[in-house]
């Protein structure tokens, strides 16, 4: 991203979201999806269950509600706290789906479909939304995201922005601040697919 030095973070906020709406994502703001908005569930997680449920429903049609449940279960449920290893279990169910849900239709018949969290097929019909200063804890951390952007509510990425030619808040430094982030909050980027660190230059 390119622009005249001296822009402010808000300054780079509002042009990548302007950038972001024009591309289709819904613009937003993080407070909107915050615990109690009906769309996260909890501070410390930043996956949005609504959106995430009627994706698997409707990328998997014909799929028993218990099923669609074990699925969200599957996604919402880390092994471990250990950022890349969920990181990889989260990626796997992106890129090749769920295959450990079993069910059995009303014939009796045995099914283990292959469950998919995004539509491939028609990449356009899935739900993208672009949230600013999204807050998540993890018991004593609690940090604010400058951008997080969703793919059928799950957080695949995280943008930083930095102010454009502060020698002090540059690349290096905004990377710095997303590998802290990850230490202190490694339960928030299971999903994470980019991190996208700028400062306007």
């Amino acid at each position: 991203m390119s622009g005249p030095t001296g822009m402010s973070e808000g300054d780079w906020e509002a042009l990548v979201m302007d950038t972001l709406g024009e591309l289709a994502w819904l613009p937003m703001e993080g407070k909107k999806i915050a615990p109690g908005s009906g769309e996260r569930e909890s501070w410390a997680e930043l996956i949005i269950p609504g959106r995430l449920r009627a994706a698997i429903e409707r990328v998997n049609p014909g799929l028993p509600a218990a099923a669609v449940q074990e699925a969200m279960q599957t996604v919402r449920s880390p092994k471990s706290r250990d950022a890349r290893g969920e990181n990889f279990l989260v990626h796997q169910y992106l890129t090749q789906g769920i295959r450990s849900v079993v069910y059995t239709d009303e014939h009796g018949a045995e099914h283990n479909p292959t469950l998919r969290l995004t539509d491939y097929g028609d990449p356009y019909a899935n739900d993208f939304l672009a949230a600013t200063q999204v807050v998540v804890t993890d018991g004593d951390h609690k940090r604010r995201f400058d951008v997080d952007l969703y793919v059928t509510g799950l957080p695949l990425a995280v943008v930083e922005l930095k102010k454009a030619g502060d020698e002090n808040a540059g690349l290096e430094g905004a990377h710095a601040q997303v590998m802290t982030y990850v230490e202190e909050l490694p339960l928030a980027f299971r999903c994470n697919v980019a991190c996208v660190v700028s400062d306007g230059i």
